[in-house]
C-alpha cells in the first residue's frame, strides 16, 4: 500500500485524518506523515488499513418488498449511503441510488415486460433477479468490496 491508496481507502470510508487515526488507533499525526509519505507504511499498518469498514447507517429498511428489503439492509450495514424509490428521493424511480458510487440498483423476482423500460432510466444500473441473486449480492455488499473499489474509482464530484 502507498500513500495514495491510503487515502483513497480514508476518503472511500469518509474520515478525516483524526477520524481514522482513531480507529487504527494512532495517532493524527502519523496518518498526516503516511499520507505525504514522510513515514513508510508497514505491512502491520497496511493490513489494519485494509480491515477497516464503514460504521453501519443510523437507519431503518423502509422497503415493503422482501427481496429489496435484503439489499437495502445490507446497504444500511456497509455504512453505503442511498436514496429509494418509496421517498420519491430517486429521480429515475429505480429501487437504490448509491449515492457516492453514481450506480442504481433495481431489485426484481422475476424479468417482467417492464425492465427494459427501468434499466432505461439511467446510465449505471445494477440488476439483480431472483432471490439467490438478491442473497448473493447482499452478501457482496456486506464484504467490503464496495469499499475497495470506491477507493479504486473516486466518488464523482456532484455527491460530495
Amino acid at each position: 500500500m502507498d500513500a495514495d491508496e491510503l487515502k483513497r481507502r480514508r476518503n472511500a470510508l469518509g474520515l478525516t485524518q483524526a477520524a481514522f487515526a482513531e480507529r487504527l488507533g494512532v495517532h493524527r499525526d502519523t496518518i498526516n506523515a503516511l499520507e505525504r509519505s514522510a513515514r513508510p507504511i508497514t505491512e502491520q499498518m497496511a493490513l489494519a488499513i485494509a480491515a477497516l469498514r464503514p460504521m453501519p447507517l443510523d437507519a431503518k429498511p423502509k422497503s415493503e418488498n422482501d427481496l429489496e428489503r435484503v439489499i437495502e439492509t445490507a446497504l444500511i450495514d456497509a455504512g453505503i449511503r442511498y436514496v429509494g424509490d418509496r421517498d420519491g428521493q430517486n429521480p429515475s424511480a429505480l429501487d437504490f441510488r448509491l449515492l457516492d458510487f453514481d450506480v442504481e440498483i433495481e431489485v426484481k423476482r422475476f424479468y417482467t415486460a417492464r425492465t427494459g423500460e427501468q434499466m432505461a432510466r439511467a446510465s449505471n444500473v445494477i440488476a439483480v433477479q431472483g432471490e439467490k441473486a438478491v442473497r448473493f449480492l447482499a452478501a457482496a455488499i456486506r464484504s467490503g468490496d464496495f469499499l475497495d473499489l470506491a477507493a479504486a474509482h473516486p466518488r464523482p464530484a456532484t455527491t460530495r
